[in-house]
């Protein structure tokens, strides 16, 4: 249905919420339950020496993605009003339980370098995110 100014009026079914489900928030779950897989993964004990490396780039890329993940979530299914910050809360959220969860592991180690690249790739793909759904409009108003 078309109205004058040429917005469309979309009608919320349970259809519709199933579809953004799949699209938006599935993708984001399957990311998360594929971070705490990896993590749980035996790793190499040998100590990583450099502030800075490739491990850490890694990190930055793997909870950069699960930012933008999270973002779309937010914003295209439940509709939150900050969608930005409900992501980075979150996100870092879920960095700190990783971090914890290796502590637990065989030949892992909890690292504080390691949460600081997961926020740090969090907040960059955030912004990112924010910056590239910076004119999408929801055709259903906000939850409160």
């Amino acid at each position: 249905m078309r109205f004058q100014d040429n917005t469309r009026f979309i009608v919320s079914t349970v259809f519709e919420k199933r579809k953004s489900l799949i699209i938006y928030s599935l993708p984001m779950i399957g990311f998360a339950l594929l971070i705490f897989a990896m993590s749980s993964l035996p790793g190499h004990s040998i100590p990583n020496l450099f502030i800075l490396s490739y491990d850490k780039i890694v990190h930055g890329l793997e909870f950069g993605l699960l930012g933008i993940l999270l973002y779309r979530s937010f914003f295209f299914h439940l509709r939150v009003k900050r969608p930005y910050l409900f992501t980075i809360i979150a996100g870092s959220t879920y960095a700190v339980l990783d971090e914890v969860h290796q502590y637990f592991v065989v030949g892992r180690d909890c690292s504080l370098y390691d949460f600081a690249a997961d926020f740090i790739g969090l907040v960059i793909f955030t912004a990112l995110s924010v910056y590239l759904h910076r004119n999408s409009r929801l055709p259903i108003t906000y939850t409160k």
